[in-house]
């Protein structure tokens, strides 16, 4: 998202359900980052007393802090944070597409059951208004709308993902969804007259790593697709954040030629370069064992 004087912004909400036997526990995120100057704005909200969540058939809400209104030709968001307020219209675009085998999506190792079902909204044309530390501004540009569900354990780090989402400026959209560790991918390709292809045949290559939150994560990529330029170079912006339990960058796909060609957002989640490990400080010594198990309490809220 860009103001009127072309700052770059991006916005994130997040609406999460975690199943534990017989309780069911729902937790809202809420991100804002201004690249200009460097700034990252997070909430996390269990659902509770204070934050209750309210379904509707054209309504999804969230306390005070979050809204998603179906409108005729428009989704209306609304976030709040103490720093920060948004109100959106996001028109459908080119509607929705169901991903990967017609909607279905492997968790992992495939012939196991974990399993989501996973559609997005990848190119909703969106504009509207951003208060920020009492600043109003314009915004106008793209929003990436997911949903997935499905029943899959958080606590295998099999599981775990590095999700990459391509927008390019001539309207086209990648969707990649790979898991390293067990060397398993695939994907989605929506071409600028609404035709939705899978991809599961293409190469990914790390590039580069950072250490970030006492842990380690992918930063930069090279991808080779049979599709499009074939070729591309994938450079973050400036260093992602830690959302939830998660890691997101947002970083420019650049062509062989060295041309910027769109956007990449990266989801990365941490048992696919950390597991049990000990991270290390600048200096590279040993600061304290690390389990992600005990790093995904933060879901258990």
């Amino acid at each position: 998202m860009f103001d009127e004087e072309q700052n770059l912004y991006s916005y994130q909400y997040t609406l999460l359900s975690i199943y534990f036997g017989f309780i069911t526990a729902q937790i809202a995120m809420v991100a804002l980052t201004d690249f200009k100057n460097k700034h990252h704005y997070y909430l996390q909200c269990p659902a509770g007393k204070n934050w209750k969540l309210h379904v509707s058939e054209n309504e999804v809400s969230f306390g005070n802090i979050a809204s998603v209104t179906k409108q005729t030709d428009h989704m209306r968001i609304k976030l709040v944070h103490k720093n920060f307020s948004l109100d959106l219209k996001a028109q459908y675009g080119k509607g929705a597409f169901w991903h990967c085998d017609d909607g279905k999506l492997q968790m992992g190792i495939p012939g196991e059951k974990e399993t989501t079902l996973y559609y997005s909204y990848t190119n909703m044309p969106t504009s509207g208004k951003l208060v920020l530390d009492g600043k109003e501004v314009r915004l106008t540009g793209k929003t990436w709308f997911d949903k997935q569900g499905g029943s899959y354990s958080i606590r295998n780090l099999k599981t775990h993902w590095e999700w990459f989402s391509l927008r390019f400026f001539d309207d086209e959209e990648i969707m990649l969804f790979t898991f390293p560790q067990d060397t398993h991918f695939d994907g989605t390709y929506i071409t600028k007259d609404c035709k939705r292809e899978r991809l599961d045949h293409y190469k990914i290559e790390r590039t580069g790593t950072l250490r970030a939150f006492g842990m380690k994560w992918s930063s930069g990529w090279k991808l080779h697709l049979e599709k499009k330029e074939k070729d591309y170079v994938i450079e973050p912006i400036q260093q992602g954040h830690m959302n939830f339990a998660y890691f997101e960058e947002l970083c420019y796909v650049k062509n062989i030629h060295g041309e910027i060609v769109g956007y990449f957002v990266t989801e990365l989640l941490p048992g696919v370069l950390n597991g049990d490990w000990k991270t290390k400080d600048e200096c590279g010594k040993d600061v304290e064992k690390v389990k992600i198990t005990n790093l995904l309490k933060r879901i258990e809220l």
